[in-house]
């Protein structure tokens, strides 16, 4: 039976093992990625796009933070660069007066898209925005996310 993890906001888990990890997403915004040779996995959940200063530098509640700690976590766990692949939830503007083109989920997931870009990591799967949470599954040892609007 595989291990089971609910993810709260500025948190990651690695995994060599087969694992199970859950989160609610609203403007914050998770990234999975996965080593397809090693069947390496992890996840992250943060809630704001980038550290802007103050006592929180290595807090995985910031974009910036946990997209870097989300990696260097998988290449000490064995992942290689070449082989991961990633997948991009959340940042939904989940209330109306704060609708716009430049709303926090919205600059939460480019945070995580441009990370990656950064890295050449082969993005495979993009569900984000939209005024609607989501719930998320996902499997380390497969690579594979279930998602559910709610």
């Amino acid at each position: 039976m595989k291990d089971r993890r609910f993810l709260q906001p500025g948190q990651l888990v690695i995994s060599v093992e087969p694992m199970q990890i859950t989160t609610i997403l609203g403007s914050c915004v998770s990234v999975c990625m996965w080593d397809s040779q090693r069947r390496i996995g992890g996840m992250n959940h943060f809630m704001l796009p980038m550290f802007s200063g103050g006592t929180a530098a290595s807090s995985a509640r910031f974009g910036d933070v946990a997209m870097r700690n989300l990696l260097e976590s998988l290449r000490a766990a064995g992942a290689r660069l070449p082989f991961l692949q990633a997948r991009v939830f959340g940042g939904a503007c989940m209330f109306e007066p704060m609708r716009s083109t430049t709303h926090l989920g919205l600059k939460n997931a480019e945070v995580a898209i441009e990370f990656l870009a950064g890295y050449a990591i082969d993005v495979v799967q993009v569900d984000t925005g939209g005024n609607r949470g989501r719930k998320l599954i996902y499997e380390t040892d497969g690579g594979t996310a279930c998602l559910r609007s709610m």
